[in-house]
């Protein structure tokens, strides 16, 4: 990875960071084979880049180190070629680790190991150098990497106070974040704000229903009454499908609204760096922020931010039921151990169905105007309902998917494929790659 003066850049099209050289952007040294032309786009635009460890090229990098911009000739048969390393290098959690403990020789192990040439020894020669001349040259501090795309990872509600817990410590901590991403008043302010935060965990069908009203989300004018808290950090069984975003925290300031959305970390680890990354950052990175006032949050440009409003909107107009979460004793331990009081930790879920056909808003069979011969499926929608004095207000309404037509006639076959709730608040979810 290698950063020049100006905003890093990456290709628009394979998402891989750009390197500059005569004033052109080119795709780095070493990557799989590429069929096009760089496209470039500022690599703050983007929730993921393909980056890759360049110490080992593990994947999954953690942090970007700062260092000395270093150059290395590599020379041929009929040629020389002058490849630039740059000056700021990713390190993935192994190799953070074994930086901090002083085993470079373990770093060069997995790069060679990676690398599968057939001359090993002078490969780990090669390696083992530009190594040390990086890191003789590092300068203190490191950078999280938040574009990282993560495996899959599990999390239950019960998890969400040492979630919470870790955030606001990242938050207080040493590391530096991506530039556009809470400077350090902000910090600190978030980090008190999640401290009093409600905790809520969305439930799998609730996160689907979610998913489909933000995607038909209009704007709707936001009032300083919609979050379900003053502060609160909400996580869905999921990200969205178009969003890396699986969690979001919020706090309200006399009417302006403080927005962080997350990423979930650490899927696919081993057990030893896993730990050391929960220890160290936890379970969520910051991708996104935004603070305006609550009145302009009408239709949120980033698909996270509309999730967020959207559940706000389903929790306001009583689609969902809440329940609490009986947290493990570990937990109530440790918040014991420091004289905390012990968070309320709520699972939203979609609310019971008071109808046989699973829509209270719906028509019923013996009242419709037209004469079923079946059960069709109603997509779910936003609509403008009526309320208030001579029902001359508007509000917006989601309106569930529901069955159509008498309860004995047959349900017409369609190609949609709908989950049916899990009301288990503990069992884990999967979160996909993004």
């Amino acid at each position: 990875m290698t950063i020049s003066p100006r905003e890093e850049m990456a290709c628009a099209l394979c998402l891989s960071p750009l390197n500059l050289l005569d004033s052109q952007y080119v795709h780095p040294l070493g990557r799989d084979v590429v069929d096009h032309r760089p496209l470039p786009v500022a690599t703050s635009s983007l929730d993921t880049v393909d980056r890759a460890c360049d110490f080992c090229s593990d994947p999954h990098p953690m942090w970007a180190l700062q260092g000395k911009n270093i150059s290395a000739l590599a020379a041929g048969n009929r040629s020389q070629l002058l490849q630039n390393f740059g000056q700021t290098w990713a390190a993935c959690v192994p190799c953070m680790a074994d930086i901090d403990t002083g085993r470079p020789e373990n770093i060069v192990d997995r790069a060679v190991l990676r690398i599968g040439a057939a001359d090993i020894a002078s490969v780990r020669y090669s390696v083992g150098a530009l190594h040390r001349i990086f890191l003789q040259h590092r300068r203190p501090g490191r950078t999280l990497i938040t574009t990282t795309a993560w495996p899959a990872l599990a999390v239950t509600a019960r998890d969400l106070p040492r979630v919470r817990d870790r955030l606001a410590a990242l938050y207080r901590g040493p590391d530096e974040l991506p530039t556009g991403i809470l400077a350090r008043p902000q910090r600190r302010q978030t980090a008190d704000s999640l401290d009093r935060a409600r905790l809520y965990f969305v439930d799998e069908s609730f996160t689907d229903l979610a998913e489909h009203a933000a995607a038909h989300l209009p704007a709707v004018a936001a009032q300083p009454g919609l979050p379900p808290a003053d502060g609160g950090l909400i996580l869905w069984a999921r990200p969205t499908a178009s969003s890396a975003v699986v969690a979001a925290s919020w706090s309200t300031h006399g009417g302006h609204l403080d927005i962080v959305l997350y990423r979930a970390i650490g899927g696919g680890l081993d057990d030893q760096p896993l730990q050391r990354l929960r220890e160290e950052i936890g379970w969520l990175v910051p991708l996104r922020t935004s603070q305006q006032p609550i009145s302009e949050l009408n239709r949120p440009p980033h698909p996270g931010g509309r999730m967020l409003l959207a559940t706000w909107l389903l929790i306001a107009q009583k689609a969902a039921e809440t329940a609490p979460v009986d947290l493990d004793t570990a937990v109530r331990h440790r918040y014991a151990r420091t004289g905390r009081r012990l968070p309320d930790v709520l699972i939203v879920r979609v609310r019971a169905a008071t109808r046989q056909n699973g829509n209270p808003n719906a028509p019923s069979a013996d009242t419709g105007r037209r004469a079923y011969t079946s059960r069709v499926w109603v997509t779910g929608h936003w609509r403008n309902q009526a309320y208030g004095p001579g029902r001359t207000q508007r509000r917006l309404v989601y309106i569930h998917p529901f069955l159509r037509g008498p309860a004995d006639t047959p349900i017409k076959l369609t190609s949609t494929v709908r989950i049916l709730r899990n009301d288990d608040p503990d069992l884990p979810h999967r979160y996909p790659e993004s």
